[in-house]
């Protein structure tokens, strides 16, 4: 055993240099800067030489041009970049990773397990900023952001978007993206019923199903609705993260350990609620199997009286179509599933790791532009520029604060899809700082059919760092028994939510968790518990 060890030991030692050779040779291959650097400036107000980027966004929805519109035209203005943009999914990414063909910038969502060998493909940012750009680390990037995804090796690799710190959250102005809907008109109609506890949630649904009321299709609205389970930020609906959220079920033990919220009592209380909603035929029939189309269709049409949302955001088109036709009916948020034994809600907010990482690759064939413009779009004067243009032409300033000129702010409030195509403000999102704009911008960086379900939010936010990028560094044993037993919860809900009794109920979750425990899930939540020490400790 102790021959074993010892091997182990000398292969990681091996690896561990190899990397570090790696960077040294990444660092001593990199030109020279054409300029004279300075810690003070930003390289790109004193380079003004020019590049042509690719940048790679991994998200085969993805389908933004640079150019075309006013936020991209004035940062290659400043910068000189000009930027290709290139889309796919990790298929393709796998491809280029392989074949070792990649584009100068990539960017690829944060919870990736490619995000584990960055080593291998990314040129590490802080030589980068050394070399030609020391202004990202004195003042442009974050320093708790920088901490946090300090690697091992001693270097970042990445630098994340909507990263949001806890001087973010100590200066205010920080929203969730869950929110428990109603149609306004019905709503108060029924005279606003409480809906916080399990017997108000269900005698609410029961009172709309007895109006008989109809969609604007002339179908019969449906009671209760939830994201749908196959798309979007959260699978299974509401049922992995948000109902948890709501009725403040723990994320860690008191021992600062992971905590199983799926067998918690108050989480199975409220699931059996929704279970006793659909055996009386009050939520949406297809919950389990519709589409995002069906979804969306439902919401323009406003089918929904409840609409259960795991991402706000993602509703944007459907809920303004939806309120500018209809502005009296239109869905606001309100107090819904609410802990049945004192808990306060702890809704997710943007969190320290945020939601994708973008890194500058091995084959850049300009690095020291590709820095320019991190270093440019990361400082608040580059994600001013990004949200709000230049001022005197597309924005004002106001009481220290920048304003968007009323005719853009109407515009992109009002046709949000309109307002990405031709203006681009505020969409190009992959290394934007969510908090910034939200103390520049306040509500009104919001669409108006969301304004009132995200200022609701930002009552309900809990910082969650301790369990920030929770599932990015497993194992590759305990990643895939990660996804075999997120794929039997999928199945596991999916019964559950057609049983026809809490006996059933408990059975289902009984043969999950036996499910559970034959694959790996102790030392899946030993990994995690490693990752939550490690995040606690970066956090210090």
């Amino acid at each position: 055993m102790m021959k074993k060890s010892i091997v182990l030991l000398t292969i990681i030692a091996v690896a561990i240099s190899l990397v570090g050779c790696g960077n040294k040779e990444a660092a001593s291959s990199l030109a020279d800067p054409t300029f004279t650097v300075n810690k003070n400036t930003p390289s790109w107000q004193i380079d003004k030489s020019t590049a042509d980027l690719d940048w790679y966004i991994n998200f085969d929805w993805f389908a933004q041009t640079w150019g075309n519109d006013t936020a991209t035209k004035y940062i290659t203005e400043d910068t000189g970049v000009n930027i290709t943009y290139l889309s796919g999914a990790d298929d393709k990414l796998n491809t280029m990773l392989a074949s070792g063909d990649l584009p100068d910038i990539i960017t690829i969502d944060g919870s990736s397990p490619i995000i584990k060998d960055a080593n291998k493909f990314a040129i590490p940012l802080d030589v980068l900023a050394e070399k030609y750009d020391p202004y990202f680390i004195e003042s442009a990037a974050k320093p708790e952001t920088l901490k946090f995804f300090t690697q091992e090796d001693g270097h970042i690799y990445g630098y994340p978007n909507f990263s949001t710190t806890s001087e973010d959250y100590n200066n205010g102005g920080t929203y969730g993206n869950q929110a428990f809907m109603v149609r306004k008109d019905i709503y108060e109609k029924l005279g606003s019923p409480d809906m916080t506890t399990p017997e108000g949630f269900l005698a609410a649904l029961e009172a709309v199903q007895q109006l008989n009321m109809q969609d604007e299709m002339g179908k019969p609205i449906i009671p209760f609705g939830t994201s749908d389970f196959n798309e979007g930020s959260e699978k299974n609906g509401v049922f992995n993260k948000t109902l948890a959220d709501f009725i403040g079920v723990p994320i860690l033990t008191e021992d600062d350990e992971f905590y199983d919220r799926f067998t918690d009592e108050d989480f199975q209380k409220w699931l059996k609620a929704i279970v006793n909603a659909r055996q009386k035929g009050l939520t949406d029939r297809d919950m389990i199997t519709m589409t995002k189309d069906d979804k969306d269709a439902r919401l323009t049409n406003g089918t929904y009286f409840v609409y259960f949302a795991s991402d706000v955001i993602g509703e944007t088109n459907s809920m303004t179509v939806w309120a500018n036709e209809n502005p009296d009916k239109q869905y606001i948020a309100v107090d819904g599933p609410s802990s049945t034994i004192g808990r306060q809600p702890m809704l997710t907010g943007t969190s320290i790791e945020g939601w994708t990482l973008t890194f500058i690759s091995k084959n850049c064939k300009n690095p020291q532009k590709a820095m320019e413009l991190v270093t440019y779009l990361v400082s608040e004067y580059g994600d001013t520029v990004m949200n709000f243009g230049k001022e005197g032409e597309t924005y004002t300033m106001v009481d220290g604060k920048p304003v968007l000129n009323a005719d853009l702010l109407e515009f992109k409030q009002t046709d949000p899809a309109g307002f990405e195509t031709k203006v681009g403000l505020t969409t190009h999102l992959w290394l934007a700082d969510s908090a910034l704009l939200s103390r520049q911008m306040g509500i009104d960086q919001f669409p108006k059919s969301l304004q009132q379900a995200k200022q609701w939010t930002s009552e309900h936010i809990v910082p969650q760092f301790e369990i920030a990028s929770l599932d990015t560094y497993l194992s590759k044993e305990s990643a895939r028994n990660r996804e075999k037993i997120n794929q039997e919860w999928s199945k596991t809900i999916a019964k559950i939510l057609n049983a026809q009794s809490d006996s059933e109920v408990d059975q289902y979750m009984a043969e999950f968790v036996q499910y559970r425990q034959n694959n790996g899930y102790d030392k899946l939540v030993e990994e995690r518990n490693n990752q939550i020490k490690s995040n606690i400790e970066r956090l210090k």
